[in-house]
């Protein structure tokens, strides 16, 4: 892995971004890069609103390019910055931002991947029992859960993701000219500039979107739905949706490897552990009906088991193919843990 780029001041932090797509695009990346340029973007707001229009600079230079007025653009650009009113334009901005960065943008010369073949193709997974939080083309923040698997392509014109497996939560980048769309269990999410999960649900629920903040246009059902901050759209498996109000700061905290509980049956928090994988939880008789609310780590089951336990004064055992058993105290099922 390379080492990481410093950023002294706003040219070097744009300096940083570059080098970082350059990095990203280039044979070799690894997950040790990966995690890198997470912390990176993490450690600074600043950061990351360099990273994200760094990624439009190259948007806006392709089209540039393609219609051969690079030179005027770059000019536009910095009359309007120099007015100040580069802030109200995220394009000029990002072609300034390629003036202050110094970058090499002139025919042949090279850099950033606008050398690239005009697409970014991505495919990320995460393994199961562990969350995964990787950072798109884009500038885009996805956290996958345990067992998810997603695949991104974005190009000058359009932000594709297709969700083949699990759930994943989708902080956008904001870019009103390529719309962001995730495609996964029969339905399309079409959003700008949101903060939304989208889950391939088990069970009775084959998928759900649940908006945190902006706003999202889901289709694939009769007629397309919009949602607003605090709603969940659910479809079932003969295609029958639903939207409802929820708290999705609660019902998303597996991001941050919570589990948030207000109420809820002990077999629903069960099932909510088991889906992330790793150790299982099996849940026996009347156990299954007790209801338990707060916030639980929701990465250790045996901590949450044993926790669980002691509250309600419940049996942990364990069963032979390893799973962790819950059952009332006079049941005798499990081998004692």
């Amino acid at each position: 892995m390379s080492p990481v780029p410093a950023n002294d001041g706003q040219a070097d932090v744009y300096d940083a971004a570059v080098d970082w797509h350059e990095r990203r695009r280039a044979p070799g990346w690894s997950a040790a890069d990966e995690a890198a340029l997470t912390a990176w973007l993490e450690a600074d707001a600043e950061h990351v609103a360099a990273y994200a229009a760094m990624a439009e600079v190259e948007a806006a230079l392709d089209d540039a390019v393609a219609a051969g007025g690079l030179d005027l653009e770059l000019a536009q650009a910095r009359a309007a910055f120099a007015q100040g009113k580069a802030r109200n334009s995220r394009r000029s901005f990002a072609l300034m931002a390629a003036g202050l960065s110094g970058v090499a943008v002139l025919a042949g010369l090279g850099g950033l991947a606008w050398t690239r073949a005009g697409a970014s193709e991505q495919s990320f997974a995460a393994a199961p029992g562990q969350r995964s939080a990787v950072v798109l083309a884009d500038g885009s923040r996805v956290v996958l859960d345990g067992g998810a698997r997603l695949t991104a392509r974005i190009d000058r014109r359009s932000r594709d993701i297709t969700l083949t497996g699990g759930r994943a939560f989708f902080d956008v980048a904001h870019d009103p000219s390529r719309p962001f769309e995730v495609s996964g269990g029969g339905h399309v999410v079409r959003a700008l500039g949101t903060a939304f999960e989208v889950d391939l649900a088990p069970a009775a629920k084959t998928y759900e979107v649940a908006l945190l903040r902006g706003r999202v246009r889901v289709s694939g059902g009769k007629q397309p739905v919009e949602l607003a901050p605090g709603q969940v759209l659910a479809a079932d498996a003969q295609g029958r949706e639903a939207v409802s109000s929820a708290d999705v700061a609660a019902a998303t905290a597996w991001r941050d490897g919570r589990l948030v509980l207000k109420g809820d049956a002990l077999s629903d928090a069960a099932d909510e552990i088991n889906r992330r994988g790793g150790r299982r939880i099996v849940v026996r008789g009347s156990a299954k009906d007790l209801k338990l609310s707060g916030a639980f780590g929701g990465d250790d089951p045996l901590a949450f088991a044993r926790a669980v336990a002691v509250i309600h004064g419940l049996t942990l055992g364990e069963a032979a193919d390893g799973s962790i058993v819950l059952s009332p105290a006079k049941d005798t099922g499990a081998t004692a843990d």
